[in-house]
């Protein structure tokens, strides 16, 4: 007779509490190292900023003191909001609708580890940008470190990183979806920066935008940064500064300790009590039966520009930046330094310009790639080939939708532009400005579907092409640094990519001065060519798009 013994199982051993929060953080840091866009916005898109502006500038100098002893901290600020309050709102909302945050939950790890963890991430990373600025500073641009000051720059950085954090997870806490998450924490912190002495430093701003911005943490943090690098007496200690960013910490664990949940949260609230409980669901319904015949290329290509236009207007982060952002910066720069002259154009006229060609390019040559490669990576792109719809129907379809946004936004543009900044419009030149967005959109369609052709992930492909498009705007003048002209071989570098004619072509559509009507061939052959360049990589990586 056999006697069979029962062995109890082992309970769960519950780790160390620092063993786990190392385990967990290291998980965090290598996520990020996984992340091309949380690296590119964190560390090479204020590196690149630097780099841009410091060689706009040149070896200009304050005091004796090179201007980029005074550059490196606002970038070094914008990093570090980057990483600890943008990365740890988006991250949370993540692994909270994920359902990863309740498997944790669950785990055998201290709860406080988790979120812990991913604050130390966020440190390392806030560490790696601070370090990787300043040493580019120091080896290429005669910055110096301030010894004494070093504790001073601790101190606030440590701070700082801890109210960005303590912010970022209460936004997540107070948003529904990862979309909501993502789109608000880009647009805050993108927006404050213009008035919070990150990207505009010690400009005078109107009443209302100087309060707003001394109201929020952000330029407390940027002005208590620049105290370490300036070169100055003392210590470098803001106790001012210090103690907002402090209060704004506090208030942010509070709303993060009231709304916190590791569940994920349903897109609306169910209605409550019984009777919605006992309801019995609904029937499905269904759409009503097309009518039957074969649909025309023209309806064909109609449906999937509308499927492009729903799924952009699904996307509000891509709305913010293509419509909202634009018109944003046209209304905001006359208001800070006035309307200037540029190029012997007024600032606003000038900027209406930038901001048309700066649109038609992130449209046609971010959101609708990064669509596009989306599309791939779900499959849909695959299953396409195996329906009647023409494989080419859909990337024309793509092509239009960005067009029709670009138009959108030259309608907000310059309504903004015309109706309260006094820009100056021609109606005989419309039609070239309308051939030049065409041709734009056009050109920076083909670029984009060539970059996706070329790239296997789809992980990589905002990085790369808003990695290359926004040190285009500034060597291609769409952003203007400072009232020094281009140095003459950057000003040649522009002039061999489209943006700086896409640019060109709109200005004179659209300067007063110009004559005619408005048409310059120069610029529009440059753009057809590299349409050609672009149409041609990715029609002989075609099968690589689908």
């Amino acid at each position: 007779m056999t006697v069979q013994q029962t062995i109890p199982a082992r309970p769960p051993v519950r780790r160390r509490p620092a063993v786990a929060l190392r385990s967990l953080t290291g998980h965090a840091v290598r996520a990020f190292a996984r992340n091309p866009i949380a690296a590119f916005f964190t560390l090479a898109f204020p590196l690149t900023f630097l780099v841009i502006v410091a060689t706009i500038i040149g070896d200009q100098d304050a005091g004796g003191v090179p201007i980029a002893q005074f550059l490196v901290s606002p970038f070094a600020v914008f990093g570090v909001a980057q990483a600890s309050f943008v990365l740890v709102a988006v991250d949370t909302a993540v692994l909270r609708d994920n359902g990863v945050l309740l498997r944790l939950r669950a785990a055998p790890v201290p709860a406080w580890t988790v979120l812990a963890s991913r604050i130390g991430a966020s440190v390392v990373a806030s560490g790696a940008a601070v370090a990787l600025l300043t040493a580019v500073g120091v080896l290429a641009y005669d910055v110096q470190i301030i010894w004494r000051k070093v504790p001073a720059l601790l101190v606030t950085l440590l701070l700082g990183i801890a109210c960005c954090a303590a912010l970022g997870l209460a936004l997540a806490c107070l948003t529904r979806t990862v979309l909501a998450a993502q789109t608000l924490a880009q647009g805050l912190l993108i927006t404050l920066a213009f008035i919070s002495d990150v990207f505009i430093v010690g400009a005078e701003l109107p009443r209302w935008l100087d309060v707003t911005g001394s109201v929020l943490p952000l330029k407390h943090f940027a002005q208590a940064m620049a105290a370490t690098f300036h070169p100055g007496p003392g210590y470098g200690f803001e106790p001012a500064h210090l103690a907002v960013l402090l209060i704004w910490t506090v208030a942010g664990v509070l709303v993060a300790r009231a709304r916190f949940s590791w569940q994920p949260r349903p897109a609306s609230s169910p209605p409550a009590g019984p009777a919605s409980q006992a309801a019995t669901p609904r029937p499905a319904r269904l759409s009503a039966p097309s009518a039957r015949g074969e649909r025309t290329p023209l309806t064909l290509l109609r449906g999937q520009i509308g499927y492009a236009l729903l799924g952009l207007r699904r996307d509000a982060l891509s709305v913010f930046f293509a419509v909202v952002f634009p018109a944003l910066l046209l209304a905001l720069f006359p208001t800070v330094f006035g309307n200037g002259r540029v190029h012997g154009m007024s600032m606003a006229q000038y900027l209406y310009a930038g901001m048309i060609a700066y649109t038609a390019a992130v449209v046609a040559y971010v959101d609708m790639p990064e669509a596009v490669v989306g599309a791939r990576a779900a499959g849909v792109l695959k299953r396409l080939r195996g329906t009647p719809l023409p494989f080419r129907s859909y990337f024309i379809g793509r092509v239009c939708a960005a067009l029709l946004v670009s138009l959108l936004a030259t309608a907000v543009l310059t309504i903004v532009g015309a109706g309260f900044l006094d820009v100056d419009l021609a109606a005989v030149r419309m039609p070239a400005l309308l051939i030049a967005i065409a041709a734009g959109s056009l050109c920076f369609a083909a670029l984009g579907l060539a970059v996706a052709a070329l790239l296997p992930s789809a992980r990589s492909i905002v990085a790369v092409t808003l990695g290359t498009l926004l040190p285009l705007c500034f060597v291609s003048e769409i952003f203007v640094v400072g009232d020094q002209p281009l140095p003459g071989w950057l000003t040649s570098v522009a002039g061999v990519f489209p943006l700086r004619h896409l640019l060109g072509a709109v200005l004179t559509a659209t300067d007063p001065a110009s004559t005619g009507a408005g048409f310059t061939a120069g610029n529009l052959a440059v753009l057809a060519a590299w349409t050609a360049a672009g149409a041609l990589v990715a029609w002989r990586r075609r099968t690589a798009l689908s």
